[in-house]
């Protein structure tokens, strides 16, 4: 199995000019201290941050402003990754420095791409027509236990997981085998379709409002004559008619399209106008909490930070919406001198034919039907069949995409058996039983727990101490399942305070056994505790780093940590 692996965290603060540096053994490795509150939490944060993660970090540590650099290995291929607010630099040997002014996007690929994280989530608002690679915290999220989240809570270790809606059950699917990397290839097939199908019902929805203009402008008049005997009339006066309707079909087929796209732009000036009124309540709302408050969406619950830099984001949104209105009435405007110009054309057509109307006239049961109404009904016969058929074959088209998506899902479903699924579901729950049994944790009922995905029902079972060792189970059974049955990359596992909820001495031994024992040598392991016997054997091949009240970063540190980052940041 292929692992990541942690071997430096570098630290470096220019505001107090101040560093740290921290190496990380292949196997075991403790971050412990006599005292609390001085930093182990925040030195296992750090190294998730650096990739791009978002642990919550306090105030104290926020105001550092500092500097993390990582050294870190893949299957033996060593890398060096630089992070600095959101901007990130990442290096492989012997190759140039990448750099990246945000963590989705371009880096969130790269990143995916050396760990072999395929997931794809569909960016939010795109109704699953654009899928994009969702950044590191989404693949670390399975390796880290976080002290304040973790425990109460699976799959919550990181900030701003709200990005995407419902992303677990895909996430855990395929950190754990369910889903495989050809799943996301069809997926991206799946989405190409629904784009496609989406700018079709557009077009189809533009073409309806044609066919209304044209209707509108069709003449009330019952002419039985065919077109056999128009062409016969229009042959005797080919000269004088011939050209001008041709031209009035051709300004009516433009006046139609003219009207139609001015309906669309319309509506979709409504919706912008609409958007900008909803972001100017949701900048109202921000500044009126305090700074740095947390706030809850009322949609998904999802905890979102209230800083300067979210409320900027809204700014920009708005802005962005603004923009997209001045072009939309800047496109209306275009639109409408235009449709004037073609109006005064088609009018001055319009009297040459009356001219010629003067001198011939139709009869048609026993009605005297002028003859430019003949032409015009023939003109707009001939639009409405051409903008009908050009309806029908784009829904023709929208029918093919969606037999296409049908075809798609098919061979999706084909992917993972009926059987298949069910081995990975008692895999699971082997374990689960056995890491329980193990952690004497068996008062916890599990009767309901069926699959990875029933995380929100293990977190309501037994009491406190007890249920924090039912979480712990669940989060190593599925370390486990993605050790045995995953097709990503190994992160290490790092755990914050197993201790949780004051273990008795019985109980945390065996926590700290069963991590020794069970998690395999090929796995690297980090443990934030506080000095503990318990802790021992553990210790005795661990790499230890112990803190002290100077914390995370020292002065006599800053020069030789500085020049490492110089060479970085190059």
């Amino acid at each position: 199995m292929k692992n990541l692996q942690f071997k430096q965290l570098l630290l470096l603060s220019d505001t107090q000019k101040k560093a740290n540096q921290f190496l990380f053994q292949k196997r075991f490795n403790l971050i412990t201290a006599d005292d609390n509150s001085v930093g182990k939490s925040t030195l296992a944060k750090l190294l998730l941050w650096t990739f791009g993660c978002e642990p919550d970090f306090d105030s104290t540590w926020k105001s550092t402003d500092c500097k993390c650099l990582v050294d870190f290995s893949i299957d033996g291929t060593n890398y060096k990754i630089l992070r600095y607010q959101n901007f990130i630099s990442l290096k492989e040997e012997n190759q140039e420095i990448l750099k990246y002014t945000n963590i989705g996007g371009d880096y969130s690929k790269k990143f995916a791409e050396l760990v072999d994280f395929k997931v794809l989530l569909p960016k939010r608002g795109s109704d699953e027509t654009e899928l994009v690679t969702p950044p590191p915290a989404y693949y670390f999220l399975p390796f880290y236990m976080d002290q304040k989240n973790s425990w109460s809570k699976t799959w919550n270790s990181f900030g701003k997981l709200g990005q995407f809606d419902s992303w677990q059950k895909t996430v855990i699917k395929y950190h754990l085998g369910y889903l495989s990397p050809k799943h996301f290839e069809l997926e991206q097939d799946l989405s190409d379709n629904k784009r496609q199908i989406n700018e079709l019902n557009q077009e189809v929805e533009k073409i309806g409002y044609a066919l209304d203009v044209v209707k509108n402008h069709i003449p009330n008049n019952e002419i039985t004559i065919n077109e056999e005997q128009f062409q016969i009339i229009t042959k005797e006066i080919q000269e004088e008619l011939a050209e001008l309707s041709k031209l009035q079909e051709q300004f009516l087929n433009e006046l139609s399209n003219l009207t139609s796209d001015k309906v669309y732009l319309e509506h979709q000036k409504t919706i912008a106008e609409h958007l900008i009124k909803e972001l100017e309540s949701d900048y109202v709302f921000s500044v009126e909490n305090i700074e740095d408050d947390d706030i809850e969406c009322p949609l998904c619950g999802t905890i979102h930070e209230n800083s300067i830099v979210n409320r900027s984001s809204i700014l920009v949104d708005k802005q962005q919406a603004v923009n997209q209105l001045h072009s939309i009435d800047t496109q209306l405007q275009n639109l409408v001198k235009k449709a004037e110009k073609t109006q005064k054309e088609y009018e001055q057509i319009k009297e040459k034919i009356n001219h010629i109307n003067a001198k011939y006239k139709l009869e048609d049961n026993s009605q005297s039907i002028p003859l430019n109404e003949v032409i015009e009904k023939f003109a707009y016969k001939s639009i409405n069949d051409n903008i009908t058929n050009t309806k029908k074959e784009k829904l023709l088209k929208i029918d093919d995409y969606k037999n296409g998506q049908k075809e798609i899902k098919k061979e999706q479903n084909a992917l993972l058996t009926k059987e298949e699924r069910q081995k990975l579901d008692d895999a699971f729950l082997e374990l689960l039983h056995t890491y329980i049994k193990l952690l004497n944790a068996e008062g916890i009922n599990l009767s309901s727990i069926k699959t990875p995905l029933d995380y929100n029902k293990i977190v309501k079972e037994g009491g406190a101490a007890e249920g924090t060792r039912g979480i712990l189970s669940y989060y190593l059974a599925i370390f486990s399942m993605i050790n045995i049955y995953g097709s990503e990359i190994n992160a290490p596992l790092v755990i914050d305070t197993p201790n949780q909820q004051e273990q008795s001495d019985k109980n945390y031994e065996n926590i700290v056994n069963l991590i020794t024992q069970k998690i395999p040598d090929t796995e690297q392991i980090i443990i934030c505790a506080m000095e503990n016997d318990k802790l021992k054997e553990y210790k005795k091949d661990a790499n230890v780093i112990k803190l002290n009240k100077d914390k995370l970063l020292q002065a006599s540190k800053y020069d030789e940590v500085k020049q490492i980052f110089d060479e970085m940041e190059k």
